[in-house]
């Protein structure tokens, strides 16, 4: 069996997805590990849910750099003694310049390295607040049926990148923000570490600027 590849997990705040990868990691066969994980936000617990799983942390404060190029170099320095070769976002809420995009790109099978999750469609919505996009609480957006959890590669665009997975969280006539929160979570935490089994295990690809998996393109509707 192959070394588990190593898990660079990027977190802002509470690090929910970040638990549901670590426990994915603690279960026999699961062909990553949580190397170590990577904060902006001081204070954010999930550096402390690493700090309880014994996964290093580093904290890089972005309010410290003039630029997102000069913190992501700092960021990089930070994570060069462990060994990191895939990056994951779970609620990092920073942009990506191409200084850690081109860091992570996996140059032996041509495929972006950094992966994201997004509560929205992200040919739908962009950005922060998706499961306020499906409520009808953003701007101009109007209480939609459904959401979808979507699992994507990162470009240099704002949830832009190619997509990998989604899948349908209904929107509940009862539901309220902290409702469909939940509801989706829990799709999320089942998600994303399938996304990421699939990926460290080589079932993933990227052609004509879409994803296939198991040698098929994904279809979305």
């Amino acid at each position: 069996m192959s070394a588990p590849e190593r898990l660079a997990v990027f977190v802002s705040g509470g690090g929910t997805n970040l638990q549901a990868i670590l426990d994915a990691c603690r279960q026999p066969g699961y062909p990553a590990e949580v190397a170590v994980v990577a904060c902006n936000v001081a204070g954010a617990f999930g550096m402390e849910r690493a700090r309880r799983a014994g996964v290093p942390v580093v904290l890089v404060p972005h309010r410290d750099f003039r630029s997102r190029a000069e913190h992501e170099r700092a960021v990089l320095d930070a994570l060069r003694p462990y060994g990191a070769r895939t990056a994951v976002l779970a609620g990092y809420m920073r942009v990506l310049s191409p200084v850690l995009l081109d860091a992570f790109w996996d140059r032996e099978r041509e495929l972006p390295g950094v992966l994201n999750i997004h509560p929205a469609d992200t040919r739908a919505y962009q950005g922060a607040h998706g499961y306020e996009f499906a409520l009808g609480l953003v701007p101009g957006a109007r209480r939609l049926s459904e959401t979808r959890v979507t699992v994507h590669f990162v470009d240099r665009g704002v949830d832009t990148g190619p997509i990998i997975a989604q899948r349908r969280v209904p929107v509940l006539p009862d539901d309220d923000l902290e409702r469909l929160r939940a509801r989706g979570l829990a799709v999320e935490h089942e998600l994303y570490p399938a996304v990421i089994r699939a990926y460290c295990e080589g079932r993933l690809s990227l052609a004509g600027g879409r994803v296939w998996w198991d040698g098929k393109p994904i279809e979305l509707d």
